[in-house]
């Protein structure tokens, strides 16, 4: 199958002016912290400000934060793809690297509980690859979906939060 981007809707983008954008992550839990703004335009054509989003990114399993920034995407070798969406918020169909991690998975089931696996576990599971494209960082992950958890007034109690979150496991 060729491999397709599609946006992936979490009700905001990342402000495309701010760079801010923090991962963190620990063996538990995914959250990316960046200035959020709205969808579309407001009444004075502008978009609106939404604080800093608490972006988590459920059952993460792989993630990458880095290079390419905004000017550096054309470098990215899914650029082409990307190129024809508007959002910055997208998911790769067909990703190989998901296949990739799939396929270890699989084979380490097969592996360590061979009286115990299931053929039928890796294609019932759901993962998937997401980008996010912010001003000076990429960040991707393969997870299960990613969803804002909530908006917090700064970045000192976005990251409050997060350590909370992360602490309760």
């Amino acid at each position: 199958m060729a491999i397709s981007i599609r946006t992936y809707d979490i009700g905001c983008e990342p402000s495309p002016s701010i760079p801010a954008e923090t991962l963190l992550q620990n063996g538990w839990a995914t959250y990316l912290l960046f200035f959020a703004v709205s969808k579309t335009l407001n009444e004075a054509g502008k978009l609106d400000d939404l604080r800093v989003a608490v972006l988590k990114c459920d059952h993460c399993i792989s993630a990458r934060f880095g290079y390419p920034n905004d000017e550096g995407l054309p470098e990215h070798p899914l650029y082409s793809a990307m190129a024809e969406t508007e959002s910055n918020i997208l998911e790769v169909v067909d990703s190989p690297w998901c296949d990739d991690l799939l396929s270890q998975i699989d084979a380490s089931a097969r592996r360590l509980r061979p009286d115990h696996y299931d053929k039928a576990w890796a294609s019932r599971t759901m993962l998937r690859h997401f980008i996010i494209l912010l001003k000076e960082k990429t960040f991707e992950c393969i997870a299960e979906s990613l969803a804002v958890e909530r908006y917090a007034d700064t970045f000192d109690a976005a990251f409050a939060y997060v350590l909370k979150r992360m602490n309760e496991h």
